[in-house]
């Protein structure tokens, strides 16, 4: 566009300049044939003996007058084009020389128009006033021609640098368009290898609009729900659900993305032949130009396998754990069976004392309940195998964890609770809950050897989430929490470690102590029923562990709290 704005410029450049330039010539010329032509006819009259007309002379002198005043005042003719131009101002002093050798020439002839005959006659000087003007119409003549020269040897140079900047431009329009082409060939290769990356990803993925509209699904979709790409294009993503969530676990979740920010949970969904999966998803927005959502992309892991292997993780742990136990009840059952033998060899002695036998009775009694209680602790906890969800009451739980822990404990720590006047109920499996608590007691009772006066102190108190705690966990969106805390005066985690601590097979004890299993798997359990875990941690000053959990019914836990 620009070498056609250039051309059509010199164009127009050169039409105004041939407007301008030639009919002003053309005005110069005729009024110096009209000075000519008056100069002739009067000597021709005079020849001729012939009479002067007043009226003759005054229509040449009109003539003249009005070719000089339409010259000077830029007013041009040519044939039948008229019309004002502007006069150059070049020509001024050349202008302004004809203007007054005309302006004299026509006064003379107007003041002697009827003594002419007689003054040609006598030969007198209004030749000179003729020939002045003559020669300043010349003069201007000349000068107009000169410029008029000087403008058409420009043009050609003109022409000629509008015709290197159009070849400049259509270089770098050449240029440009190779460049653009190079650019719009490396973006779509690109593109083109980003969705190759989509569609042969082994996530499956999902494009849906801003109303969770499916767009696209990848192969690896297919595989995974054994839906058929027509089936699920143009269709809402509730085809996929399963019902195992609640409709504010959606609330929440278009929440988050409708924030512009990234989701990430598991999840049940539903695959086309009605069996349920888990899976792990995240969602994240995509943005255009103007900075405004315009879809969502999802990309979900199927958990089976995952799942088989955390199971098998959970029961190695807790095999762990009721290995730890069972020394513990071992301890004690050895004290129940010689607090029983001693009493039995007491009867023995004195058979016949009824009161002292009814002593001895109730204290065996006593002794073998409390070796019951231990063994149905231990016998639930190592039997249950399946991970049901219901409410558990917190008070009840930590009591009993933290007395199945202090059985195998060493003597000497201190193991304290301080439980809420009410009580907070959070949905969990208990037995995991328990073995949880025990696994991050018994991890503080070995944190305290070697300290003098050891003591571990497990706590529970409701949570009002803080914009820093809100900040910190964006997954969290409740408003109060039950918060767990087991805390110790141990020699503490070194920070460089901090990080690594809920790893699988990540310990900071000996090789030996510990398999590395019990925090992981704590991790997870944990983050499966919408809870965080935090620890805080000074070498030489003790650590704490920290879980908040949503609590089962917030507003009738919230008012008791």
């Amino acid at each position: 566009m620009i070498p056609l704005i250039l051309f059509g410029w010199a164009y127009q450049s050169g039409k105004q300049f041939l407007s301008q330039e030639i009919p002003l010539v053309d005005s110069i010329m005729q009024l110096r044939v009209d000075i000519t032509a008056t100069h002739s006819i009067i000597h021709e009259y005079v020849e001729g003996h012939q009479t002067i007309e007043v009226a003759d002379v005054t229509a040449l002198i009109e003539k003249i007058q009005a070719d000089a005043q339409a010259i000077h005042q830029g007013y041009v003719q040519m044939g039948d084009v008229s019309g004002i131009i502007s006069r150059p101002h070049f020509l001024q002093v050349e202008n302004d020389e004809m203007k007054h050798a005309v302006e004299e020439l026509t006064a003379y002839l107007l003041e002697y128009r009827e003594k002419l005959a007689q003054l040609v006659e006598d030969d007198v000087i209004h030749d000179d006033y003729f020939k002045s003007a003559e020669w300043a119409a010349a003069e201007l003549d000349h000068e107009i021609h000169q410029q008029f020269s000087k403008s058409l040897e420009n043009q050609p140079t003109l022409f000629a640098a509008l015709f290197t900047v159009w070849v400049i431009m259509l270089l770098l329009m050449l240029n440009l368009l190779r460049k653009s082409r190079i650019a719009h060939a490396i973006e779509f290769e690109k593109n083109m290898k980003l969705a190759q990356a989509l569609e042969h990803s082994g996530s499956s993925i999902i494009i849906t609009d801003t109303n969770a509209i499916i767009e696209y699904v990848n192969a690896a979709f297919c595989s995974m729900t054994g839906y058929e790409r027509s089936e699920v294009i143009g269709k809402k993503t509730s085809i996929l659900n399963s019902g195992s969530q609640s409709p504010k676990f959606y609330e929440k979740l278009w929440q988050v993305i409708g924030r512009g920010k990234v989701w990430h949970k598991e999840l049940i969904n539903r695959k086309r032949d009605g069996s349920h999966f888990p899976v792990v998803m995240s969602i994240a927005p995509i943005f255009n130009k103007q900075n405004q959502i315009t879809n969502f992309i999802a990309s979900q892991e199927d958990m089976s396998d995952f799942e088989a292997l955390e199971e098998k993780l959970y029961k190695s742990q807790k095999l762990e754990t009721a290995g730890i136990l069972a020394g513990g009840i071992a301890h004690d059952f050895n004290n129940a069976l010689t607090a029983i033998k001693a009493n039995a060899l007491m009867l023995e002695r004195k058979p016949e004392d009824r009161a002292a036998v009814l002593k001895r009775s109730s204290v065996i009694n006593q002794v073998c309940d409390m070796a019951a209680k231990h063994i149905h602790q231990l016998l639930k906890f190592v039997r249950n195998e399946t991970l049901e969800m219901s409410p558990v009451s917190l008070n009840a739980c930590m009591k009993t964890a933290c007395e199945m822990a202090s059985m195998g404990s060493q003597d000497g720590v201190s193991i304290s609770t301080e439980l809420p006047e009410h009580d907070l109920t959070v949905c969990w499996n208990e037995v995991q809950a328990q073995q949880i608590m025990i696994n991050l007691i018994n991890n503080s009772v070995h944190a305290v050897q070697n300290v003098e006066s050891p003591w571990v102190k497990v706590a529970v108190s409701c949570f009002t989430a803080t914009p820093e705690f809100t900040k910190r966990h964006e997954e969290m969106h409740e408003r109060h929490y039950a918060c767990i805390s087991v805390k110790d005066n141990g020699y503490g985690i070194p920070e460089d470690k901090l990080q690594n601590i809920f790893e699988v097979f990540f310990t900071t004890k000996a090789v030996g102590e510990g398999t590395g299993l019990g925090l992981s798997m704590a991790h997870g359990a944990i983050t499966k029923v919408g809870g965080i875990i935090e620890v805080a941690s000074q070498p030489g000053r003790g650590t704490e562990f920290r879980i908040f959990l949503p609590l089962h019914n917030q507003v009738e836990s919230i008012a008791a709290s």
